[in-house]
Order: structure tokens, then C-alpha cells, then sequence
């Protein structure tokens, strides 16, 4: 048995198949090893097996928790104060929890230290979410990792069935955020894991083995789409990386390429320089190097004035060069990138960079899945780098003349919907108008509002109608925060 399956029969030893090699699927709370094995290997290179449900089981699941009352039978009071006592269970297998995120996705310990305790305190917090009546909505904070709990979501009573869809960059929190959204709405769970992060997914819904909720949930992976169309039901909700969307929606982000955590990476226009530049310099690097380049609210692109970007280049390189890549259980801050797929497109953008004359100042070598510190200077207009996500530890600087010039490039860069922009009032409304996202004002709270954002129970643009840093909705729904 490998480490990550010995880190979840440490949880819910029924969770781990008899043989102690792999995983059940689950079907209303009970777990089956069932016929059909795969097996796999998580991100560090343990192998494991999981089962398949078939097409019936499948739609046993369906028709069992749409005829199910068990959960209905429960209270809506009764069901908040269990959700909250089950929180505990969360900080009691904290670090047990946090080693299988490490495993599984490659994040530092420390990073998915924050997503569990940001998961517990999802459910701490959820009579917050509560409507004051049965049948309306009221708002509640959906993110408490800085001191206010203001960030408001709405939650109402639904009908049917939740259909959930973790992300890869934060698979418990998105798991547990999300089904705790269903069971207060109401709705039984029915969890469609990535094979990226089967055993973290499991281990969220293994919080929830003592309760009277678990048999109101199921875990059931599929290869790829199969049974996708199963799913089609216009009593279903779901949750697609945090973020409730309608099938037609669900369909265009798994058939087509999306950014798989909620905000994408994040854009950084330099107008001008806050007073601490090697403070701004060290938060610019730590958020470029998060989750090795992957996680939401990663800085992936610098735009500067020209006369503005050589200190704080500098300072980025200095910090990128002490930065250590390998196993995040042996404390590295660089870990394996999700795939080597991944890993090889990111290789070639860095090369098209530097063949278009971009400066490579650290880093640029690859091995298997891992990819070194990258910083790379004067990177060029028609550089594919510049205009595609890449997924990787990786930080590019453009020169421009003007704000203006800095704008009309952010504007048109598809892997980013999150801007933070160090300048006047008048640059940051012009952004805020000229592409629907999030805008941020430059400051020392960026880390923090980043983590808001990215640790939020919803969509964060749609949802959140306030937060703990003065902001507003405007220009065709772009969120600009103060």
C-alpha cells in the first residue's frame, strides 16, 4: 500500500478497497470495489487502481437520490448544525489530509494546508449561508481567510440533484465547499471526480462517513465524458470548480480548453511603484511560483513601463534563483506539474519566448513533469507565450510605452481574468471597462484579495457582492476591488 492510500485508511479505512491497492466508487454513502479496475499513477508517482461504476450504477445513483427523502426528512437547522460539527472532523485529519493534496497535486504543504483550513472554515461559517427564510435567500460570507467574513454569496433551496466537479488546483475545498452549498440547499451529491485528484475528492466526502448525510452523497469517476449525457436534467445543479453553472455551460468547459480553477492567472500592469519595492517584488514572485505556476490567483504576466521594471526584475530573479524544485513532502516549493503533457507545452511557449527574443533570466530547463523557476525579460508582442495560459512556473515581463499600450495588451490576453493594476483610478476603470473580470488596485493586500477570491464558495465575479477590501461591480459586470 502507498503512502496516499495509507494517509486515507488513517480517515475512513472503507474508502480503501480490501485489498489495500486502490479505491471504491460510492453509490449513496456505500462504498463498491466494483469489476472494472484502473490503475494509475498520482502526480509523485504512486501507483493505485480505482473502480468504474457502469452504466447502471450510474443511473441507480441518479434515481436513488432523486427519490431519496433522507435528506429532506433532516431540518434545515438540524443540517447546518451537523455540517458544523463535522468541521471538526476536518481539523482533526488536517495534516493527514494535507499530505494527500501534496501527493496528489504537487503543492506545497503549506499550500494545501491553507485550502483544508479554508475548507473548515467553509463549514464553520455555514449558517452564514443560510436564508433567514426556507424559501429566500440572503447573503453570507463565502471566503474567511482574511480578518472580515463580508464576501456574500446567496444560497437558496433547490430541487433535485447536485452534480459536482472538483478542480485539480484545489480538489478538497471545491469539493467540500460545493456539496456543503448542496446539503444546505438541500440536494443530494453526486461527485464526478478528476482522475488527477481521486484520493483528495475522496477524502472530502470521507468527512462526512459519520454523519446522516453520507448516504446522500456519491463518488462516481468516468473515463473522460463517458455517461456524460446521464447528467442532462433540468432538475440538476451544478458546480463546476466551485462555480454553479447550467449543463450548456458545463458542456462548453469540459469539451473545450478553460482555466481549471476559479479567477485563471493573473495579469500585473506596472504604472507605477508603491514605496516597498522589494516587498511588491517577493509577493509578484511567492504568487508566480504558487502550486508551481498552477494554482488560481498565479501571477503568470508582468506589463511595466519601461523606466519601472528593472529593480523590480531583479529582485524577482534573486528570489526565483533560491527557490528549490522536487518532492513538496521534503519541503520544496517547486513541485511536479499536473501532467507531462503540460510540462512539454510549457517547454515549447518558453522556447518560442526566447527564439522571439525574449531574455531568459533564470530557469528554463525541464525534467519529466518538473520545470525550474522561470523569468524571462522583453518578452516580444507575437510571443504565444504572451497570449496563452501556461500552466507552469513561469513569469514573463513586457515592456510598454504607456498605460494605454499596457491595457490594450491585457485586455486581449485570453489565459488571465484577473488584473492587478498599480496605477491612478482612471487606468483601473479603463481596464475594468475594456474586459469583463476581476480588477484589482495595486497594494500590499494583493496575496490576501487573491486568496479571497480564489477561496471562495461561488463564482467570483457573479457572486460576490461584497468583500473585505472596498470594491464594486461595473462595466458589464467586471469586479473591481479597491
Amino acid at each position: 500500500m502507498g503512502l496516499i492510500l495509507k494517509e486515507l485508511k488513517a480517515i475512513e479505512p472503507a474508502f480503501v478497497t480490501s485489498d489495500g491497492n486502490g479505491l471504491p466508487y460510492v453509490i449513496n454513502g456505500k462504498p463498491i470495489e466494483g469489476e472494472i479496475r484502473i490503475w494509475k499513477e498520482n502526480i509523485l508517482d504512486e501507483p493505485y487502481n480505482f473502480g468504474l461504476p457502469n452504466q447502471s450504477d450510474i443511473k441507480k445513483a441518479i434515481e436513488t437520490s432523486l427519490k431519496s427523502d433522507s435528506l429532506k426528512s433532516i431540518n434545515i437547522y438540524n443540517r447546518i448544525e451537523e455540517i458544523i460539527e463535522i468541521s471538526s472532523k476536518i481539523e482533526k485529519y488536517e495534516e493527514n489530509i494535507s499530505r494527500i493534496v501534496s501527493l496528489e497535486t504537487g503543492k506545497s504543504i503549506e499550500l494545501s494546508r491553507e485550502e483544508i483550513q479554508s475548507a473548515e472554515k467553509i463549514m464553520e461559517n455555514s449558517w452564514t449561508l443560510l436564508s433567514n427564510s426556507e424559501t429566500s435567500t440572503r447573503d453570507g460570507p463565502i471566503s474567511f481567510l482574511s480578518d472580515s467574513s463580508s464576501i456574500t454569496t446567496q444560497i437558496k433551496l433547490e430541487k433535485g440533484l447536485s452534480i459536482v466537479f472538483p478542480a485539480f488546483t484545489s480538489p478538497f475545498f471545491t469539493t467540500i465547499s460545493s456539496i456543503t452549498r448542496s446539503l444546505i440547499s438541500g440536494t443530494p451529491v453526486i461527485v464526478k471526480p478528476s482522475s488527477y485528484s481521486l484520493v483528495s475528492i475522496l477524502s472530502a466526502i470521507s468527512m462526512f462517513s459519520d454523519s446522516s448525510f453520507l448516504d446522500s452523497i456519491s463518488f462516481l469517476p468516468t473515463r473522460g465524458m463517458s455517461y456524460i449525457d446521464l447528467f442532462d436534467n433540468e432538475e440538476f445543479v451544478y458546480y463546476f470548480y466551485g462555480k454553479k453553472i447550467n449543463y450548456k455551460n458545463l458542456m462548453k468547459n469540459l469539451s473545450g480548453k478553460f482555466i481549471a480553477n476559479c479567477a485563471g492567472r493573473v495579469v500585473v500592469i506596472l504604472c507605477s511603484l508603491p514605496e516597498n519595492v522589494d516587498l511588491l517584488s517577493n509577493i509578484i514572485a511567492k504568487l508566480a511560483l504558487k502550486h508551481s505556476g498552477q494554482a488560481c490567483g498565479s501571477i503568470s504576466w508582468l506589463i511595466s513601463l519601461e523606466r519601472l521594471k528593472d529593480e523590480i526584475i531583479e529582485s524577482i530573479a534573486d528570489r526565483f534563483s533560491q527557490s528549490l524544485v522536487g518532492n513538496p513532502l521534503e519541503g520544496k516549493e517547486i513541485g511536479p506539474l499536473k501532467n507531462k503533457e503540460i510540462a512539454d507545452r510549457s517547454t515549447k511557449l518558453i522556447n518560442d519566448a526566447i527564439y522571439k527574443g525574449g531574455s531568459l533570466l533564470t530557469g528554463g530547463l525541464t525534467n519529466g513533469r518538473y520545470i525550474e523557476p522561470t523569468l524571462i525579460d522583453n518578452i516580444a508582442k507575437n510571443s504565444e507565450i504572451l497570449w496563452n495560459d501556461i500552466e507552469a512556473p513561469v513569469l514573463t515581463s513586457t515592456s510598454v510605452s504607456s498605460c494605454t499600450e499596457a491595457i490594450s495588451i491585457a485586455k486581449m490576453m485570453s489565459g488571465s481574468s484577473t488584473t492587478i493594476v498599480f496605477g491612478n483610478d482612471n487606468i483601473i476603470n479603463k481596464m475594468a471597462k475594456s474586459k469583463k473580470g476581476i480588477v484589482i488596485k495595486g497594494s500590499d493586500n494583493i496575496e490576501a484579495i487573491l486568496n479571497s477570491i480564489c477561496y471562495s464558495n461561488g463564482d467570483p465575479i457573479k457572486e460576490i457582492v461584497k468583500s473585505p477590501f472596498p470594491g464594486e461591480l461595473t462595466y458589464d459586470n467586471s469586479l473591481i476591488i479597491y
